[in-house]
């Protein structure tokens, strides 16, 4: 319980912070009356592991919390962080503080060469589901700047239910097992709890999903704080700075990114101000023995 009010004061902040930026006239549209956006039955903290490529295509594993605000029919999931910098982002002051942040980094960087990117976010995902419209739709953005957006119907697995049990935060929860896009899902959801939600696109099963693992060990989610909550889910800030795409469009473009990501560092290395040429070989991706590190949907191949 220590975790989720960590983060339930964490998101106290940030709403805090966020009703500054409302007050600015250049903030993003956000609806006046408080009750237009759902709101949560309960707040679930997840600590999500992950391997992962960066843009040079090398793997590195990762652990970071995530936020489900879930009621019987809608439900978001998000990293708190990335919803503080997004507010920051969208008003004049927040970006002036933005700037401060990264501004802290690189003077951090030039005294001791550690590139400590803690103040950032480590995923920039948010998804919504819907079951009144049985939609899910996902946020994320690609790289610092490009950010997309699609829809698609919800849920979509065809789960098995195991005769296996375990406690979780002092749920019993059940074992469930399903194949969706690419990758084995084992899954531990709480039959006393009846939200059919979980962590990430995962849901439908007869209780609110406490774990999740995928059989490569690659991905992994794990329930570390749970509490009733009548937060507000709000939608994204600037989201008309996304644009639509579809599913496999996103995630091929994500790939490419790693896998390419420095091709633009390496111009400015080889193309120097003065003008001179610096000679660097070019990367050899195809055999680097990290490739087999995938995003949590491996069908956009």
């Amino acid at each position: 319980m220590k975790t989720i009010r960590i983060i339930t004061i964490f998101l106290a902040l940030c709403i805090a912070l966020g009703a500054c930026a409302k007050a600015s006239p250049k903030a993003p549209r956000r609806a006046k009356n408080k009750n237009e956006y759902p709101r949560a039955e309960i707040m679930v903290s997840y600590l999500c592991h992950e391997e992962h490529l960066k843009t040079d295509a090398k793997a590195y594993t990762a652990e970071y919390q995530m936020i489900l605000l879930a009621n019987g029919t809608e439900s978001k999931f998000y990293n708190a962080k990335c919803e503080y910098i997004d507010s920051l982002r969208s008003t004049p002051s927040g970006k002036r503080m933005y700037r401060e942040i990264f501004s802290n980094i690189s003077r951090k960087y030039a005294e001791t060469e550690v590139f400590d990117d803690s103040a950032l976010p480590e995923n920039r995902m948010f998804i919504f589901k819907s079951r009144n419209d049985s939609i899910t739709s996902l946020f994320d953005r690609n790289g610092s700047s490009s950010a997309h957006y699609y829809t698609e119907p919800l849920g979509g697995m065809q789960w098995q239910i195991v005769d296996s049990t375990r406690m979780i935060l002092g749920y019993e929860c059940v074992m469930a097992e399903t194949d969706f896009r690419g990758r084995h899902w084992m899954a531990w959801f709480a039959p006393e709890i009846s939200l059919q939600d979980g962590p990430w696109k995962l849901c439908g099963l007869p209780g609110l999903i406490l774990e999740a693992t995928d059989s490569t060990g690659q991905h992994s989610f794990t329930a570390d704080g749970i509490e009733t909550s009548d937060m507000e889910m709000t939608p994204v800030y600037n989201m008309e700075s996304y644009e639509k795409v579809s599913r496999i469009e996103m995630l091929a473009a994500q790939r490419e990114f790693l896998l390419k990501g420095d091709t633009m560092s390496r111009m400015l290395i080889q193309n120097a101000p003065d003008g001179s040429k610096i000679d660097m070989p070019e990367p050899e991706y195809e055999k680097n023995p990290d490739l087999h590190i995938d995003f949590l949907e491996t069908d956009y191949h």
